[in-house]
Protein backbone atom coordinates (compact mmCIF):
# COMPACT_ATOMS: atom_id res chain seq x y z
CA UNK A 1 0.00 0.00 0.00
CA UNK A 2 2.02 3.27 -1.32
CA UNK A 3 0.59 5.46 1.23
CA UNK A 4 2.26 3.79 3.51
CA UNK A 5 5.68 5.02 2.41
CA UNK A 6 6.00 8.14 3.54
CA UNK A 7 4.81 6.54 7.12
CA UNK A 8 7.87 4.68 7.21
CA UNK A 9 9.86 4.63 4.42
CA UNK A 10 9.85 7.89 3.91
CA UNK A 11 12.94 7.68 6.43
CA UNK A 12 14.82 6.24 2.92
CA UNK A 13 12.43 7.09 0.36
CA UNK A 14 10.33 10.22 0.83
CA UNK A 15 12.81 12.56 3.07
CA UNK A 16 11.06 15.90 3.72
CA UNK A 17 12.83 18.86 1.74
CA UNK A 18 12.65 20.75 5.07
CA UNK A 19 13.78 18.06 7.31
CA UNK A 20 16.25 18.07 10.23
CA UNK A 21 19.72 16.87 8.95
CA UNK A 22 22.63 15.57 10.61
CA UNK A 23 26.40 16.30 9.59
CA UNK A 24 27.32 12.00 10.36
CA UNK A 25 25.36 8.76 11.29
CA UNK A 26 24.29 9.21 15.01
CA UNK A 27 24.89 8.63 17.27
CA UNK A 28 28.60 10.08 17.12
CA UNK A 29 31.38 7.72 17.67
CA UNK A 30 29.04 4.62 17.89
CA UNK A 31 30.07 1.90 15.64
CA UNK A 32 27.30 0.48 13.35
CA UNK A 33 25.81 -2.72 13.39
CA UNK A 34 25.96 -5.19 10.38
CA UNK A 35 22.48 -6.74 11.00
CA UNK A 36 19.18 -6.12 12.82
CA UNK A 37 19.10 -7.66 16.41
CA UNK A 38 16.87 -10.40 16.50
CA UNK A 39 14.52 -9.60 18.85
CA UNK A 40 13.24 -6.83 16.45
CA UNK A 41 12.82 -9.08 13.49
CA UNK A 42 9.09 -9.98 13.00
CA UNK A 43 5.77 -8.50 11.33
CA UNK A 44 4.53 -4.92 12.65
CA UNK A 45 0.89 -3.15 11.53
CA UNK A 46 1.87 0.42 10.61
CA UNK A 47 -0.85 2.78 10.16
CA UNK A 48 -1.22 6.15 8.98
CA UNK A 49 -3.11 8.98 10.20
CA UNK A 50 -5.59 7.99 7.78
CA UNK A 51 -6.01 4.71 9.41
CA UNK A 52 -4.81 2.80 6.37
CA UNK A 53 -2.42 0.58 7.28
CA UNK A 54 0.28 -2.19 5.93
CA UNK A 55 2.41 -4.78 7.03
CA UNK A 56 6.47 -4.00 7.81
CA UNK A 57 8.31 -7.06 7.77
CA UNK A 58 12.30 -6.87 9.81
CA UNK A 59 14.85 -9.06 9.41
CA UNK A 60 18.73 -9.64 9.37
CA UNK A 61 19.86 -7.32 6.81
CA UNK A 62 16.51 -5.16 6.40
CA UNK A 63 13.31 -4.56 6.19
CA UNK A 64 9.96 -4.60 3.52
CA UNK A 65 6.72 -2.59 3.75
CA UNK A 66 4.46 -3.67 1.43
CA UNK A 67 5.62 -5.95 -1.83
CA UNK A 68 7.85 -3.41 -3.21
CA UNK A 69 9.54 -1.53 -1.20
CA UNK A 70 12.40 -3.31 0.20
CA UNK A 71 15.40 -1.28 2.40
CA UNK A 72 18.83 -3.33 3.22
CA UNK A 73 21.84 -1.88 5.61
CA UNK A 74 24.31 -0.43 3.50
CA UNK A 75 26.91 2.36 3.10
CA UNK A 76 23.71 4.33 2.90
CA UNK A 77 21.52 2.96 4.97
CA UNK A 78 23.26 2.58 8.87
CA UNK A 79 22.17 1.54 11.68
CA UNK A 80 23.48 1.85 15.11
CA UNK A 81 22.14 1.17 18.87
CA UNK A 82 22.74 3.30 21.87
CA UNK A 83 21.13 3.31 25.49
CA UNK A 84 18.36 1.33 24.21
CA UNK A 85 17.79 3.04 21.18
CA UNK A 86 18.29 1.83 17.74
CA UNK A 87 19.10 4.48 15.43
CA UNK A 88 18.55 4.30 11.52
CA UNK A 89 20.66 7.28 9.29
CA UNK A 90 19.72 7.39 6.15
CA UNK A 91 22.08 9.09 3.66
CA UNK A 92 21.24 12.12 1.57
CA UNK A 93 23.43 13.97 -1.27
CA UNK A 94 24.36 16.60 1.67
CA UNK A 95 23.81 14.84 4.52
CA UNK A 96 22.09 12.33 7.20
CA UNK A 97 18.72 12.07 7.92
CA UNK A 98 17.50 10.13 11.58
CA UNK A 99 14.48 7.66 12.43
CA UNK A 100 14.80 6.59 15.87
CA UNK A 101 13.57 2.97 16.95
CA UNK A 102 12.74 1.74 20.46
CA UNK A 103 11.22 -1.61 21.31
CA UNK A 104 9.00 -1.82 24.04
CA UNK A 105 8.14 -4.40 26.54
CA UNK A 106 5.17 -5.84 24.57
CA UNK A 107 7.47 -6.48 21.34
CA UNK A 108 5.78 -3.37 19.82
CA UNK A 109 8.23 -0.56 17.91
CA UNK A 110 8.09 2.88 18.75
CA UNK A 111 9.19 4.87 16.06
CA UNK A 112 10.21 8.39 16.23
CA UNK A 113 11.15 11.33 14.09
CA UNK A 114 11.21 14.82 14.20
CA UNK A 115 9.13 17.33 12.44
CA UNK A 116 10.16 19.08 9.57
CA UNK A 117 12.08 22.30 10.32
CA UNK A 118 9.39 24.75 8.69
CA UNK A 119 6.95 23.62 10.74
CA UNK A 120 4.53 24.78 13.62
CA UNK A 121 5.69 23.16 16.98
CA UNK A 122 4.77 24.89 20.61
CA UNK A 123 4.03 28.10 19.58
CA UNK A 124 7.06 28.49 17.43
CA UNK A 125 8.59 27.32 14.02
CA UNK A 126 10.32 24.12 14.90
CA UNK A 127 13.95 24.94 13.64
CA UNK A 128 13.86 28.03 15.57
CA UNK A 129 12.45 25.94 18.77
CA UNK A 130 15.18 23.33 18.44
CA UNK A 131 17.98 26.41 18.03
CA UNK A 132 17.49 26.68 21.62
CA UNK A 133 18.82 23.45 22.77
CA UNK A 134 21.13 23.09 19.29
CA UNK A 135 22.67 25.61 17.36
CA UNK A 136 20.85 24.94 13.57
CA UNK A 137 22.59 25.90 10.36
CA UNK A 138 20.79 26.58 7.16
CA UNK A 139 22.43 25.94 3.92
CA UNK A 140 21.09 25.57 0.32
CA UNK A 141 22.39 23.01 -2.00
CA UNK A 142 20.65 23.10 -5.15
CA UNK A 143 18.12 25.36 -4.62
CA UNK A 144 16.96 22.77 -1.27
CA UNK A 145 17.54 24.19 2.07
CA UNK A 146 19.20 21.84 4.13
CA UNK A 147 18.56 22.25 8.37
CA UNK A 148 21.81 20.18 9.88
CA UNK A 149 22.50 20.11 13.42
CA UNK A 150 25.85 18.14 15.38
CA UNK A 151 24.84 16.83 18.81
CA UNK A 152 26.84 14.60 21.16
CA UNK A 153 25.70 11.66 21.52
CA UNK A 154 24.88 12.88 25.41
CA UNK A 155 22.93 15.74 23.69
CA UNK A 156 20.74 13.40 21.09
CA UNK A 157 19.42 11.50 24.02
CA UNK A 158 18.98 14.69 25.78
CA UNK A 159 16.21 16.21 22.92
CA UNK A 160 15.03 12.49 22.99
CA UNK A 161 14.02 12.62 26.51
CA UNK A 162 12.23 17.11 25.72
CA UNK A 163 10.26 15.26 23.15
CA UNK A 164 11.91 16.59 19.98
CA UNK A 165 10.87 13.40 18.50
CA UNK A 166 7.27 12.47 17.30
CA UNK A 167 6.66 8.60 18.00
CA UNK A 168 4.42 6.70 16.26
CA UNK A 169 3.66 2.95 17.93
CA UNK A 170 3.80 0.06 15.27
CA UNK A 171 2.32 -3.09 16.31
CA UNK A 172 4.22 -6.77 16.62
CA UNK A 173 1.81 -9.37 15.12
CA UNK A 174 4.15 -11.91 15.21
Amino acid sequence: MKSMVPCFLGLVFLIACSEICYKEPQPKGVKPLTEIPGKLHGRYIVSDENGSTDTLIVFNKGYRIGKDDVASLSDSLVLKQYKGYYFINIRDDVAWYLRIVKQEKNGNILYMAMPEATSEYKGGIFKDVLSLDVPVAETEVEGKTHYIIDPSPKKLLELIRKGYFGEQTFKKID
